[in-house]
């Protein structure tokens, strides 16, 4: 794993405390060390890169955020653990989603479809399809595919997100007022209740 292997999980294990503790900006140095130790880590190295990619998203840096989440994929690929793959090459597709680039995310997501069986992964496209067709106004495949999601699981505050979103831009406003209720009555996550 190379010399810097307990330094870079040292530095990964700092940088998710950091972040934790709402501090990206020191945890992002925290996660810049890991990837200087020279570590063969692969699979501390995409943990490191996806916090990064996620920091660079919160930031609304989506084009950075999908290099590192192009890292990361590519650290996964190499220790050879598909699943994670799987779930960083959604990461970047949802970070295409944010930059408009509607035929990348297709390509990306027939990948995903076409080699991972995982369910889990599978079910966290369909939040990726389901914001890719918020975002190109086709609110009637976002909400087939918010449904989709309700199908897997008893609750995804996303789907319920998604829906609250296209109903207000649709002027249904007691709709909206309704899903945006089950938002905040699910979830304390920031970006949701944001």
């Amino acid at each position: 794993l190379g010399l810097g292997s307990s330094y870079a999980h040292a530095c990964y294990h700092y940088g998710k405390l950091l972040r934790a503790k709402d501090n990206p900006e020191e945890a992002m140095q925290a996660f810049i060390n890991a990837t200087h130790s020279r570590t063969r880590d692969y699979h501390i190295l995409g943990r490191v890169y996806s916090n990064i990619g996620t920091i660079c998203h919160m930031a609304e840096e989506y084009s950075h955020s999908y290099d590192m989440y192009e890292l990361s994929a590519g650290m996964f690929l190499k220790n050879g653990d598909t699943t994670a793959y799987y779930y960083a090459l959604n990461d970047m597709a949802f970070e295409l989603v944010m930059l408009a680039d509607t035929p990348s995310v297709f390509s990306l997501l027939a990948k995903i479809s076409d080699g991972c069986a995982d369910n889990a992964v599978l079910t966290k496209t369909l939040e990726t399809k389901a914001e890719l067709y918020l975002r190109i106004q086709q609110y009637d495949s976002a909400l087939l595919y918010t449904s989709r999601l309700c199908a897997q699981s008893e609750y995804f505050p996303i789907a319920d997100l998604i829906r609250a979103q296209i109903y207000s831009y649709q002027g249904m406003k007691d709709s909206a007022v309704y899903y945006a209720e089950q938002v905040l009555s699910f979830s304390n996550d920031l970006y949701h209740l944001n």
